[in-house]
């Protein structure tokens, strides 16, 4: 009688709803074990991709959820501005403070909230606003610097650049947002365990998020043993908060910029939406700005001719500005390599290895030729769509800055539309511009200072295929430049 009541409901859940008729892997239409193995073996974005490949541009992943890897799909679910609301797997991404969840515009599922608050402070993310800043940045990157050449002080040294970039990001954001330095580049290791317990709870985020009943396990779990402990950054951001509020200083950073708007805005910025805006910068910028900068020394470390082209276009704006002087923004943002670099970068290894997850309007809608009833969760992944031969060419698999340069127009125009590294629409990440700002001056600086090969180039990195999708064992061996 068990058996049964079970194959009844697998064949209830795979026909009812109206998802039968789209293909995909046959477990993932009565149960989510294709998507929790996907997570659990961190091997979700090849695995993406692969079914995309063999079922076409719309896969059933899940009993109620499909996957779309088409310009089409993007811009209804994504990019428009009546995009799908955020599913349920965004409840688990958010912190809880002073017994209630901390909201911020990339956890909140609540389309309203997220518009008001996008409104109040999405002034203070311009590419104008954020130039600001950029001293802060050049600051961290003169320790970073500094910190390079005296591992290289021997000469030819061999340096971990997977853990050296993410003490780089991380402290860079704490500067930027709080001017505050954590210490990660000053001791050259992760302090306090702060990366390794920000890389445990997005990989555990990642795969609870899969399935309903593990979502229930997590909240069961959490209830127990009180797994989900206040975050120290967290608490050291409220703290700042408070105090600033307090007492006011004249820092250049994000707080005093949050701070200033409270003043005339009190009603619509509180003390909490500070805390909330503040915490999601420095929790969620470090990973995945790590992980872009990674990606493009790797390439470009596999890729001579590319560093070649990149090194002789950075050398001419270097040329104008003496050593220890960082190039401005301003100038770096008009460099066509460098710009196509980045590009690629950020379209050959996505920094999230997860689908976007977006959930169907109750009215329905038509996606791709199916229709799709209200409340099926939908979503494009990265790293299916910027693998997608129709819209980036046959050789998608290839690290090709190029293709950002000699493409015709309506080929760049749909590239661009469909590079989906900072998410799109409404929901786009809102500190894209401080992030590009970040990577073009720190890889200015980097080609500047130092050369750099891979250390073991007959070997692949290793990938994190979760929701963000960190590389490790990347060690190059580096060399601090003569005359610099």
């Amino acid at each position: 009688m068990v058996v049964l009541c079970a194959l009844l409901q697998a064949l209830y859940t795979r026909y009812h709803g109206g998802l039968n008729a789209i293909p995909g892997p046959f477990t993932a239409s009565f149960c989510n074990y294709w998507k929790v193995m996907s997570v659990y073996k961190s091997d979700m974005p090849q695995r993406n991709m692969a079914v995309h490949r063999k079922y076409g541009p719309v896969v059933r992943i899940g009993p109620n959820h499909v996957s779309f890897a088409s310009p089409e799909a993007l811009v209804t679910i994504h990019g428009s501005r009546q995009a799908f609301p955020k599913s349920d797997f965004y409840k688990q991404t958010v912190a809880t403070w002073e017994g209630k969840p901390l909201l911020n515009l990339f956890s909140v599922q609540d389309v309203n909230w997220h518009s008001s608050l996008k409104k109040t402070i999405g002034g203070l993310y311009t590419k104008s606003a954020v130039l600001n800043l950029e001293p802060k940045i050049d600051t961290c990157l003169q320790l970073f610097t500094k910190k390079m050449k005296e591992l290289t002080r021997s000469g030819n040294s061999t340096v971990d650049m997977s853990l050296w970039v993410h003490l780089f990001t991380f402290d860079c954001l704490g500067d930027i947002n709080v001017s505050r330095n954590f210490g990660f580049m000053e001791s050259g290791k992760d302090v306090n365990g702060m990366i390794a317990g920000s890389d445990s709870l997005l990989i555990m985020t990642g795969l609870y998020a899969q399935a309903p009943f593990l979502q229930v396990v997590q909240r069961v779990m959490e209830a127990i043993w009180g797994m989900r402990k206040v975050n120290p950054i967290l608490k050291l951001t409220s703290s700042l908060v408070n105090e600033r509020l307090e007492k006011p200083t004249q820092s250049r950073d994000m707080l005093n910029n949050f701070t200033n708007l409270r003043q005339a805005n009190p009603d619509k910025l509180s003390s909490r939406k500070i805390i909330g805006s503040l915490y999601i910068n420095l929790m969620a910028g470090h990973d995945v700005l790590a992980v872009t900068l990674r990606a493009i020394l790797y390439y470009v470390a596999r890729t001579p001719r590319v560093e070649e082209k990149l090194r002789a276009e950075l050398a001419t704006v270097h040329s104008k500005h003496a050593i220890g002087q960082a190039v401005p923004y301003g100038e770096l943002s008009k460099l066509p390599v460098l710009d196509a670099v980045i590009q690629e970068s950020l379209r050959i290894h996505g920094n999230l290895g997860l689908i976007n997850e977006r959930v169907v309007p109750r009215e329905g809608a038509v996606i791709n030729g199916f229709k799709l009833p209200g409340g099926t969760v939908v979503g494009v992944n990265p790293w299916a769509i910027h693998h997608n031969t129709e819209i980036f060419g046959e050789d998608v698999d290839v690290f090709r800055p190029e293709r950002w340069l000699d493409s015709p127009e309506d080929r760049l125009e749909l590239m661009r539309r469909n590079l989906f590294s900072f998410g799109a629409g409404p929901r786009k990440c809102i500190g894209m511009n401080i992030a590009m700002m970040q990577i073009c001056k720190f890889i200015s600086e980097f080609y500047r200072h130092f050369d750099a090969r891979l250390a073991h180039p007959e070997k692949e990195w290793q990938v994190v295929g979760n929701w963000v999708t960190k590389q490790t064992e990347m060690d190059m061996l580096i060399t601090t430049k003569a005359g610099t």
